[in-house]
């Protein structure tokens, strides 16, 4: 990443660069394997005899509190779960990632299921796809941090700007400079980012890129 563009740590939506409570080795059902549960629960100080606890709640609580894979209903869901298992874990940060209502349904339509194949079990739909599709509002109580550049990917938030070194292009070719933090400052310069992303000459990861507004709680 550009040290003269972003600060030394950053915060991102995109799991290539952060980790995410919950995720797939939370949960039971899934296919991640026993090793692995442990390696990602122990990047979250969760020990072995932790474990089954973690996926015992996560597994009951997918589809309840929070969708597929990490986000939450509500900010109350959220903080529960950071009260429950990291009270005194001081590296996890809740956030919320929010659309501009101008291009809510550009992502709707990209990020819903395909309809179900014969013989095919149904595709389900993305925890953040569900927030965004119930019109969920910002909770109150944070701070605006700016946009991030974001595709999806299957309704799933994948790559940021940040995965292949866009922030740099952008400040280039736009003049768009990041924040402080590594966002940028204004939905019109994220949304010009966006389109600029967009384009096939870019080089950017597949997948649908738009601006999304990052509130810190």
């Amino acid at each position: 990443m550009s040290p003269d563009l972003l600060p030394e740590r950053v915060l991102s939506g995109s799991p290539c660069i952060c980790d995410f409570f919950p995720d797939d080795w939370t949960i039971e059902w899934t296919s991640t394997s026993a090793d692995t549960r442990v390696k990602d629960a122990a990047s979250f100080g969760i020990s072995s005899p932790e474990l089954p606890a973690v996926v015992d709640w996560a597994t009951k609580s997918v589809e309840k509190s929070f969708g597929w894979t990490s986000a939450f209903y509500s900010l109350e869901a959220a903080q529960d779960a950071r009260a429950r298992f990291f009270p005194n874990n001081y590296e996890i940060v809740l956030f919320s990632l929010a659309l501009h209502e101008s291009i809510v349904e550009d992502f709707l339509t990209y990020a819903r299921p395909s309809p179900p194949q014969p013989g095919c079990a149904p595709m389900g739909e993305a925890g953040i796809f569900q927030c965004i599709n119930a019109a969920r509002k910002i909770a109150e109580g944070g701070e605006t941090a700016g946009f991030e550049l974001l595709s999806t990917l299957y309704g799933i938030i994948s790559c940021s700007w940040l995965c292949n070194g866009l922030e740099k292009d952008c400040a280039d070719q736009l003049g768009v400079v990041p924040n402080r933090l590594g966002f940028v400052p204004s939905y019109e310069e994220a949304l010009r980012c966006a389109k600029f992303i967009s384009r096939p000459e870019t080089g950017a990861e597949p997948g649908l890129w738009l601006p999304w507004l990052v509130t810190v709680y």
